[in-house]
């Protein structure tokens, strides 16, 4: 059987960050299957046109230290802040207002960067393979270093290639993608169309709206395959309600204008029944936050935006399950994983009406225009009210959602990998 090569360039970049965002699942998901069931799996780390494997032992402290941070336990600093904010504590989230950090993402992120190589990379890392990695199926579900063709000119006589793009959204939506995303994702998408892989993404919208992209380019890719990428099984280990005193809504993600935040500020300040309910905002901060935050301000009485950072996926899943409904109203998304986890958990959700959210929770969440304020004005005053039979509704719905088995998707994508 060919051996595989997964490249986790991504999660060594990031191994210690508190929390991670989709793609860190995705990869480390994969990396933990291929621990458990293919011992000769090689872990590798590309720069450039170098490959470098990690030695095992460091490989393993990698993964399972990021598994460890990431899921977290009961007594973590989130779960406790989230225990006391559950039990009545109005100070264990903070205001979502600007932070000075929130100016310098760039400097934190590369002292994180920094801490993470010092740890992992130094003494890690074997010497570049002589033949690169002839022979094996490569892996690459981060799409970090795809716009460097000196990557596909190392991976030489390794004819098994595996590429997993999320979106197009840098190249759609220009406006909502870090500095210089758009010139990357057409260098990745030039580099696929000359160089044979695998190229596989998150969703049938996310494959119409790459292939729309490639063929503006005048590029011509290969085949796309969608493999959705798995929710951590944690969410779907339990259903049961934690309802409580403590009456909020819950928006997971990064605080960015994409997530379309401004829009559920616009929606509570047209609420004049005195309804009274927190909007918890948890994820990290964008490269816009500061402007996103800047706009939550003047609120109706009763009600309060928090923030809320770095919290794992056990007290992820217990805010979840104790929130009145999960809100997505991205503007754009090729996957959207706390709309998945949500609905994992049972949880009601009310989400924006586009593509992909149309594709997996049609029958499962209610989709509300993206830009119509009144109508998720009216959607957050009737779940809000106890006993309203809009949210009962919505909450059998979110029970009738099956999530895939993760190991099985996985299983596909290894499968994807191997073939010829």
């Amino acid at each position: 059987m060919r051996p595989l090569a997964l490249d986790i360039s991504r999660l060594l970049w990031r191994a210690l960050r508190p929390a991670p965002g989709g793609i860190d699942r995705l990869e480390l998901g994969m990396a933990r299957l291929l621990l458990a069931e293919e011992p000769n799996t090689r872990f590798v780390f590309t720069d450039g046109g170098v490959i470098r494997p990690l030695k095992p032992m460091t490989a393993r402290r990698l993964i399972e230290g990021a598994a460890a941070r990431w899921e977290g336990h009961a007594q973590d600093a989130g779960c406790r802040r989230v225990a006391a904010y559950l039990a009545g504590d109005d100070a264990a989230f903070p205001p979502a207002r600007t932070r000075r950090t929130d100016r310098h993402l760039p400097l934190v992120d590369g002292a994180r960067t920094l801490a993470a190589e010092l740890l992992y990379r130094r003494g890690g890392l074997q010497p570049p393979l002589a033949e690169g990695l002839r022979g094996a199926a490569y892996l690459n579900l981060s799409h970090r270093n795809l716009d460097d063709p000196r990557l596909f000119a190392a991976l030489g006589g390794c004819t098994h290639r595996l590429c997993y793009l999320p979106d197009d959204i840098p190249l759609r939506s220009p406006h909502f993608a870090a500095p210089g995303g758009a010139e990357r994702l057409t260098r990745i998408l030039r580099n696929l169309a000359e160089h044979p892989a695998r190229v596989v993404t998150c969703s049938n919208a996310a494959r119409a709206d790459l292939q729309d992209s490639a063929a503006r380019l005048g590029l011509r890719l290969p085949r796309i395959e969608v493999v959705p990428p798995p929710v951590a099984a944690l969410f779907g280990e339990s259903r049961d309600r934690q309802d409580g005193a403590r009456r909020f809504f819950l928006m997971p993600g990064l605080f960015t204008g994409r997530k379309n935040i401004s829009l559920i500020a616009r929606a509570c300040r047209l609420i004049t029944d005195g309804a009274r309910f927190d909007m918890l905002l948890v994820g990290a901060p964008g490269l816009d936050a500061a402007a996103v935050f800047a706009g939550l301000g003047d609120m109706p009485s009763g009600m309060r935006f928090l923030r809320a950072e770095g919290l794992s996926d056990r007290a992820m899943r217990q805010l979840t399950q104790a929130a009145i409904a999960v809100l997505a109203p991205s503007l754009e998304e090729g996957f959207d994983y706390p709309l998945h986890e949500a609905l994992a958990c049972g949880t009601p959700v009310i989400a924006s009406d586009i593509p992909v959210h149309r594709e997996f929770a049609a029958h499962h969440a209610e989709l509300l225009a993206v830009e119509d304020a009144a109508a998720w004005a009216s959607a957050l005053m009737d779940f809000a009210a106890p006993g309203n039979g809009r949210r009962a509704a919505a909450l059998e719905a979110a029970r009738r959602f099956i999530t895939p088995p993760a190991a099985s998707l996985l299983r596909n994508l290894v499968e994807l990998a191997r073939e010829p």
